[in-house]
Formats: C-alpha cells, sequence, structure tokens
C-alpha cells in the first residue's frame, strides 16, 4: 500500500458491463487496485453505446482506466477455469447482469463466495436482486422516468424532461465505491468477505433524496421555491443562474434592481415570505435581467456577495482559466481521434497520466496473454485459445 495509491495490493475482478459497475471498478484501479476486466468476446456492450472512436466510445473510454482487459467466451469450457483462478485471488468481485443470469452462466455469490471465503461480491442492477421489478432491464433512463426524477424535471412549457448525463448510473458507481471502502476496511480484522446488493434505484432515491422526502410531505411539487427569487433568468445576452438565499442576498438583490419597495416590504422577509409572492418576484427579476448581459449582471451580483454564474456550454466549461488552473483534466490520446479527450481528475489521487497504465483504457482483449501467463498457462495454451476463438483481441 503507498500513501498516494491507497489501494494497492487489492485485486478486483470486474465482470460488469455499462457504466456504473465499470466506473466504480475504474476508481478503484485508480486508486491503486489491480482490475482485470473480464468481458466477452464481443467486449463490454458500453464499447457500442454512442459514436465510436476504434475500440472505445465515450462510456467504456472514461470507465475502464487502469484496468486489464481479458476478453473470453464465458460459456467454453475452459473459461470458468480461469475465471475461478482469478476469484481465488480476487478481494472485489463486480458482476451487472440482470438477476439470475451471472448465476446461470456459473459465476453465482453462493458458489464464488465458498470459493472464496473473504471475497467482496458486488452485484449491480437497475431495481435489485429482489421484487417485482428485479428482472426488468434498465439503464439510466428508465430509472430517471421511474423515481420521480423527469415529472419533477419539467420545463416551464410542463413537458418533462430527461437530464442527458447518466446522473443514476455515475452516482451509483460513486456509492458502490463507497460501499465497497468499508468492506475492504472490515476485512482488516475479519477475512469474512461480503454481498452487497446495489441498484440504480437505490442510488437514484440517495440521490433524489431531499426532493423525495419533501414531496412526501407536500404532495407532488410544481417547482422548487425553496429559495425566492431564485432560478435561470434570459439577460440581454445570454442566460444567467441567480439563488436568493438568505435575507441578506434578497436586500443585495433589490438594491441592484433598484427595487426599494420591495426591500421596505416587510412581507418579503424571510424564504416563506417570499414564497407567497413567487410569482411577482420571478416575473420581476425576469424583466429587470433583460436591461443587461450575463456577464455585467455576473459582475454586479457576484461583488454583492450573491451566488450566480453565467449558463455555460461543456466546451467553455473546459476552456475556463479556473478549470485550467486547478488542472481538472487530464487529456488523453485517443486512436481516431486528432484532439485528446479530456479527462476529469478523481479527487485524492495523483492526477491521470496517459504515459502510464493508470492514463491506459484498454481495448478488448488487450492483456489476455499477460492475465493467462500471470494465471500459470503457457505461451501454446494461450495461441490455442486463440485460434479456437476462445479468447480474441481487438484489432480494430
Amino acid at each position: 500500500m503507498s500513501f498516494e495509491r491507497p489501494y494497492e495490493g487489492i485485486k478486483v475482478l470486474d465482470m460488469s458491463q455499462g457504466i456504473a459497475g465499470p466506473y466504480c471498478a475504474m476508481l478503484l484501479a485508480q486508486h491503486g487496485a489491480e482490475v482485470v476486466k473480464v468481458e466477452p468476446l464481443q467486449g463490454d456492450w458500453a464499447r457500442s453505446l454512442g459514436a465510436s472512436n476504434g475500440n472505445h466510445t465515450d462510456y467504456s473510454f472514461i470507465a475502464n482506466f487502469g484496468k486489464r482487459s481479458l476478453a473470453i467466451d464465458l460459456k467454453s469450457d475452459e473459461a470458468q477455469g480461469i475465471i475461478d483462478a482469478l476469484v481465488a485471488e480476487a478481494d472485489v468481485f463486480f458482476e451487472g447482469f440482470r438477476p439470475g443470469v451471472i448465476a446461470r452462466l456459473g459465476y453465482g455469490h453462493e458458489r464464488l463466495m465458498a470459493l472464496n471465503p473473504g471475497l467482496i461480491y458486488v452485484s449491480i442492477s437497475g431495481f435489485g436482486q429482489v421484487g417485482p421489478l428485479r428482472g426488468k432491464p434498465a439503464m439510466d433512463p428508465v430509472l430517471q422516468a421511474f423515481t420521480g426524477y423527469m415529472l419533477d424535471n419539467k420545463g416551464e412549457d410542463g413537458i418533462p424532461h430527461r437530464t442527458h448525463t447518466v446522473i443514476n448510473d455515475m452516482s451509483t458507481a460513486l456509492y458502490t465505491f463507497q460501499a465497497v471502502a468499508p468492506a475492504l476496511y472490515g476485512k482488516r480484522e475479519e477475512a469474512k468477505g461480503r454481498y452487497l446488493d446495489i441498484s440504480l434505484m437505490r442510488g437514484a432515491a440517495n440521490l433524489s433524496v431531499i426532493r423525495v422526502m419533501t414531496a412526501s410531505q407536500e404532495g407532488e411539487l410544481q417547482r422548487n421555491l425553496r429559495t425566492t427569487p431564485s432560478g435561470i433568468f434570459q439577460t440581454a445576452e445570454g442566460w444567467l443562474q441567480l439563488v436568493t438565499l438568505q435575507d441578506k442576498d434578497f436586500m443585495a438583490l433589490c438594491d441592484i434592481l433598484g427595487r426599494a419597495d420591495w426591500k421596505a416590504d416587510e412581507s418579503l422577509r424571510g424564504n416563506e415570505g417570499r414564497r407567497a409572492k413567487a410569482d411577482m418576484l420571478l416575473d420581476g427579476v425576469a424583466e429587470a435581467l433583460l436591461s443587461k448581459t450575463a456577464a455585467q449582471w455576473r459582475e454586479m451580483f457576484t461583488e454583492a456577495g450573491m451566488q450566480n454564474e453565467i449558463l455555460q456550454s461543456f466546451n467553455e466549461f473546459l476552456a475556463h482559466p479556473q478549470v485550467i488552473e486547478t488542472e481538472l483534466f487530464s487529456y488523453i490520446p485517443l486512436d481516431g481521434l486528432e484532439q485528446p479527450m479530456p479527462m476529469p481528475n478523481p479527487p485524492g489521487i495523483p492526477k491521470i497520466d496517459p504515459d502510464t497504465p493508470f492514463g491506459v483504457s484498454p481495448v478488448t482483449g488487450q492483456h489476455n496473454d499477460e492475465v493467462l501467463a500471470q494465471l500459470g498457462h503457457d505461451a501454446d495454451f494461450i495461441a490455442d485459445l486463440r485460434q479456437r476463438g476462445v479468447i480474441i483481441t481487438w484489432t480494430g
């Protein structure tokens, strides 16, 4: 174990696909764990999710940094012996199939935890391993619909909207990382493993907990008026997010907008008072902000200590001096692209370096020979597997 890579010496076998499981395993790799990604011969389905750059899409590229890839026919006679050997040495095992599928393949948690009693076995699914929806396939958009997020995310036109960022997959990856950490820590005192049943539904519920709690008490929410007048406002040039959090912010807003009448109105003290007159306040702010550009308003509101920001594109975000100076992103070359791909550096560990194993996202089966050789298989055995199509390496 090292100070910078505290999971050095930890071995992880990643048989998950998509985003949540692979991204969590990638975080373990960035913290020093040795992660072997076991893929079917056609590769993780995330490799075909969206525009392809060589053997990668954006999803597979970001979720597999620092791993080694073994691509093998999971139904072959040799696969179980190879995977069992990897499991026997592993500390953590990930799978992301629909409930029941992994057991039919021969890698269910009961069998693998009998093989390796100290194994932390992680199952990630859409709705969990039990319940009426256990077998229902579900990616991020399905969970946005199921958990209330889309109905809560209505535009001014009243139409529910999906957030394109895969918030439930990414949050579930982080919650899974959080769950694996204490499980690994617990093994310091007891060698016994643990089975973790993790779902996108559970991740979504925890991510939206404040809105869920509020809705349970107040009924269906129309819009978030907790801090009023706050929101996204159009200006003479650009859009601005403005947050009026406390009375001092409201007083500053009144001064900036020249609304002495609002400032003198005792009924507008406190958020409850302002919520009661939300429509009047929001309409007034919206009309006033059309008189200047977003940049002009940002300067005025920032000087007054109010939270605000201009709405930026992703590319404007990447180019911002704050992002550059904090080295928020590393830039990783990828076959087929003229420009390197931006990869955010996870908190608490060294920045991702494309000249080290931590900065490489493997193609399908890139490390077949290396992984099999470490298990004691000789070159003839490996060549025979390749000749019979049991293993495969993507070559373009």
